[in-house]
């Protein structure tokens, strides 16, 4: 196989999994490694929960190749080929098994939605999408089982029986939302989840059970990180040459796309001008980070790859920056929220969910959907109660919900996504 057509079936994701998987290994011994995987495996992993502190950095990158390599193998055994959805949903995996995800709280979500395509006589494959991004509510098997007190005996029968009834219930959920926001939500998932994690958070509040937690994270494998982050973006950014050196006369076509569900830019755009999309998205995220004085730790560390895994599926320069703009914006002028709260620090990259909202109304709508996100993503968290990792999806819904009606009827014409 040649370089071309292992760019052109795999797009890197194998090389991601060979990086961290070594990595995780050199950093710490096995012993090490082994006790802090299985206190990652045990923690109740809600919002906001930082892998790099409950199990150290070596344990950490074992737990997100091993999720990453699982999924891997899941595509290729389905027969699944690569697309923008789904390489963002591989690099979404990626990025928040740092903080939240881990093999033990994903699989009872998988059997879920094999067994809704069961019943309803589909293959799995036709759901594979949903499956993807499904795992952003784990965190509530992992908390039924070991964040609450209960004996073993009754906690994993629970959690599990919860997670398989989330994964049936998502793929129905997730097809109906995206009429709540007409498709401005890349994470419209995020979303679907959010309303069940809402339902969730409210039966346990009505048995007195206290779900939330005091997230720790931890900033001392900042520069490994850092580093990592920009040799990940350089090889893409390096492999979008190589595929096609003359990858930046195709690359402009590609920013013109609104990014609205569904912007699947393999598909429209091809590989070259997708792949230097995702490394110049990754390079985007960490210089905002620097210029902010931002250390990357867990939950930056998810965010960064996530903007770069919707780097195909959406997100591009031209309408990310006005929403990251939006939020830092409103970060600045409230009293309540500060860029040195994690949760605002994160919001600043997952804002760019609203990236559509940018793309079709322009820089300053933009910039005031991304404003409005940071105000509304606090408040979604605590209706969510921490099982729905992607909050900022939840917020992204409302957000978009309020503001395209107003827009829709301002602007009349819908522009017609350029393809090539």
């Amino acid at each position: 196989m040649t370089i071309k057509q292992f760019l052109r079936k795999k797009m890197i994701t194998p090389i991601i999994f060979v990086i961290l998987f070594t990595l995780s290994f050199i950093i710490d011994d096995v012993s090490t490694l082994w006790s802090g995987y299985l206190a990652i495996l045990k923690s109740p992993s809600q919002l906001i929960t930082d892998y790099l502190y409950v199990g150290g950095l070596g344990a950490t990158l074992f737990n997100v190749s091993t999720i990453l390599l699982l999924n891997i193998v899941m595509l290729n055994r389905l027969k699944v080929k690569m697309s923008g959805p789904v390489f963002a949903g591989l690099l979404t995996i990626a990025g928040f098994s740092f903080f939240g995800k881990n093999l033990f709280n994903t699989l009872p979500i998988y059997l879920g939605i094999y067994l809704y395509a069961r019943k309803q006589h589909l293959e799995f494959r036709s759901f594979i999408i949903v499956v993807l991004f499904s795992t952003g509510i784990s965190p509530l098997v992992s908390f039924l089982i070991f964040g609450n007190g209960w004996p073993l005996y009754i906690g994993i029968p629970l959690g599990i029986v919860a997670g398989i009834l989330t994964g049936f219930i998502l793929p129905a959920l997730s097809a109906h939302t995206t009429r709540f926001h007409k498709g401005y939500n890349l994470y419209n998932i995020g979303f679907a989840m959010g309303i069940l994690s809402m339902f969730y958070s409210a039966i346990l509040t009505a048995f007195g059970i206290d779900y939330f937690i005091d997230g720790l994270i931890s900033n001392d494998y900042h520069e490994i990180l850092l580093i990592l982050t920009l040799i990940l973006s350089a090889i893409f950014i390096i492999s979008a040459f190589i595929f096609d050196p003359r990858v930046l006369r195709s690359y402009p076509n590609l920013m013109k796309s609104t990014g609205r569900l569904v912007s699947d830019f393999i598909r429209d755009y091809g590989r070259a001008p997708t792949m230097l999309n995702v490394g110049i998205m990754g390079i985007i995220s960490t210089l905002a980070l620097m210029v902010l004085s931002i250390e990357i730790n867990g939950p930056v560390m998810g965010g960064i790859l996530t903007v770069m895994g919707f780097g195909a599926f959406g997100k591009h320069p031209k309408n990310s920056i006005p929403v990251m703009m939006g939020a830092l914006l409103g970060a600045a002028l409230t009293p309540v929220y500060s860029i040195d709260q994690v949760s605002m620090a994160i919001a600043v990259l997952f804002v760019t969910a609203l990236a559509p909202v940018a793309g079709r109304y322009g820089f300053f709508i933009g910039v005031l959907a991304g404003f409005l996100h940071i105000i509304i993503t606090p408040l979604a968290f605590r209706f969510q109660g921490g099982f729905d990792l992607y909050n900022n999806g939840f917020a992204a819904g409302f957000v978009a919900a309020l503001l395209i009606p107003f827009l829709e009827a301002i602007f009349k014409d819908e522009p017609k996504e350029e393809t090539t």
